[in-house]
């Protein structure tokens, strides 16, 4: 499973669990798909005036209207379409820098305390919006059950952490963001996939220009959120009326939530976790990312809090997950809570979904409640507390004020030599200890 990591921002209260290797949320699998090669190169896009200009009018930015000259050819020599090349880059003016960079930090995912994300993702509307979703759609989430692996509850409730169901899904339109960041923002190359998954999907009629006016502002499309390379890959066109309608045909966008799920290898009729109850001296130190059995697991102490049983066998792999470290519920992860970061790779995502798909299936809320008066640490402190256990000889990683495995790990070794409880969970009051310790050496 891959690396997580805890952004505190400067505002305050600011946890959330990302990726440390991925520079942005990776919805729906927002890397590159693989695209069907011409059968023999078209010509560049030209005016027809002397020296083949590009024919665009200006968008007001030399740097923008450079780049989009260069990728209308090399779009043109991939086998797109002259009317599609124009359709899709023509009148584009790009998004200001700013603005894209503002989107990106201020994902909410990354920014809200955990705590803070997965009470407002299962708040008390969401659930009762989704269970009357799955009521109303009983025959599409039967379909989609029997035709994919993950239970209706898993679907639903990406359903609803995407795009209430439906209810919004975006007002951006998907070429300008993506062109803006092409060409004046991040990650060149995956967006220029992503232009050119869209002018496929528009030149094979999966989908209309129209269609795209409607996404996130990182280029999302429909009520469940696919990156275009994503839509052109797993997209379904469930009622086979010719079109991958994920924005206005819900069975469409269920089934290509679920088919996405089921491509990246979800474990039918396994948990994606179970809250765990954890004994009086408790071991923290082993929610160190390690996997164990669920036999293993239970030798520890751990018992389900909220269910009868962990996992059907007691040889499943797992991992103790502490996202309040000891002030708050633990879990026991299965292989399927990394396949839901397949969808969205941050562990406040995936924790929010699988939360939500529990209270959809009628499961239990969690027996123990998120800490609620716990003073965490400023991005500045946090670089203050990686400086200071890289001082003492815990190798914290990079002073960046991200709080990864490294850092937590780092902390729980300080923890457990001085016995303090070693959760590697980073207050204020565990700064201060880790601050005088450093001074003092």
């Amino acid at each position: 499973m891959s690396t997580r990591s805890f952004r505190w921002a400067a505002a305050g209260v600011v946890m959330g669990l990302v990726l440390a290797a991925c520079e942005t949320t990776k919805i729906a699998g927002g890397g590159p798909a693989p695209q069907t090669p011409p059968a023999s190169p078209a010509p560049p896009v030209t005016d027809g005036t002397p020296g083949g200009g590009s024919g665009f009018a200006s968008s007001g930015n030399p740097t923008f209207d450079a780049w989009r000259a260069t990728f209308a050819s090399r779009a043109s020599g991939s086998g797109r379409s002259q009317a599609t090349i124009r359709s899709v880059l023509d009148g584009l003016v790009p998004v200001e820098e700013a603005v894209q960079a503002q989107s990106f930090d201020n994902q909410a995912e990354f920014v809200k305390p955990i705590w803070d994300y997965a009470k407002s993702a299962v708040s008390p509307t969401r659930i009762t919006n989704g269970q009357a979703k799955l009521a109303a759609n009983a025959d599409i989430f039967e379909a989609v059950e029997v035709a994919y692996a993950p239970p209706r509850e898993i679907v639903a409730a990406i359903w609803g952490m995407e795009s209430s169901y439906g209810g919004f899904i975006g007002t951006d339109d998907a070429p300008r963001v993506l062109a803006s960041q092409a060409a004046i923002g991040r990650r060149k190359d995956f967006n220029e996939t992503e232009l050119l998954a869209i002018m496929q999907l528009i030149d094979d009629g999966s989908a209309t220009r129209e269609q795209f006016r409607k996404a996130s502002w990182a280029g999302a499309l429909g009520q469940t959120q696919f990156m275009p390379s994503s839509m052109l890959q797993y997209g379904r066109d469930f009622d086979r009326d010719g079109m991958k309608d994920i924005w206005s045909n819900a069975g469409d966008a269920l089934a290509s939530a679920a088919n996405y799920l089921t491509a990246h290898g979800w474990r039918e009729g396994q948990p994606w976790a179970v809250e765990a109850h954890i004994p009086e001296g408790f071991d923290y130190s082993l929610g160190d990312g390690r996997k164990l059995t669920v036999a293993a697991w239970k030798a520890t102490g751990l018992v389900p809090a909220t269910v009868e049983s962990f996992a059907d066998s007691d040889a499943l792999q797992a991992e103790l997950f502490l996202p309040a470290g000891s002030y708050g519920p633990a879990f026991l992860l299965f292989e399927n809570f990394g396949i839901i970061k397949k969808y969205n790779n941050a562990d406040s995502y995936a924790l929010a979904v699988g939360l939500l798909a529990d209270r959809l299936a009628g499961r239990p809320d969690l027996s123990r409640p998120w800490p609620g008066d716990i003073q965490m640490l400023t991005q500045q402190q946090a670089k203050d507390l990686q400086a200071a256990l890289n001082k003492l000889g815990y190798p914290a990683g990079a002073v960046d004020g991200i709080i990864g495995r490294g850092t937590r790990g780092a902390l729980q070794k300080f923890q457990k030599d001085r016995t303090l409880v070693a959760d590697g969970f980073p207050t204020t009051d565990m700064l201060a200890k880790v601050l005088e310790a450093a001074s003092a050496s």
